[in-house]
């Protein structure tokens, strides 16, 4: 599956059968999800410190602006 027409042709495969599959396709993102909740929700709090920290050296960067 390296060259570029598999690949698309794999993805309308897979979209297609998505699409005729709905239930089926919530089954599988629900136990993807239950499978890897941990890690999901780890990246989350991380990405939640990570702008935390951002927002508070762009306060502070207004607030010394400000100042000046």
């Amino acid at each position: 599956m390296q060259d570029e027409a598999t690949r698309r042709k794999w993805r309308e495969y897979k979209r297609k059968w998505r699409s005729e599959n709905p239930e089926r396709n919530r089954e599988m993102y629900r136990e993807t999800y239950q499978r890897h909740r941990d890690t999901i929700n780890a990246d989350k709090r991380e990405v939640r410190k990570l702008f935390a920290e951002w927002r508070k050296t762009v306060y502070a960067a207004q607030g010394s602006a400000s100042v000046r």
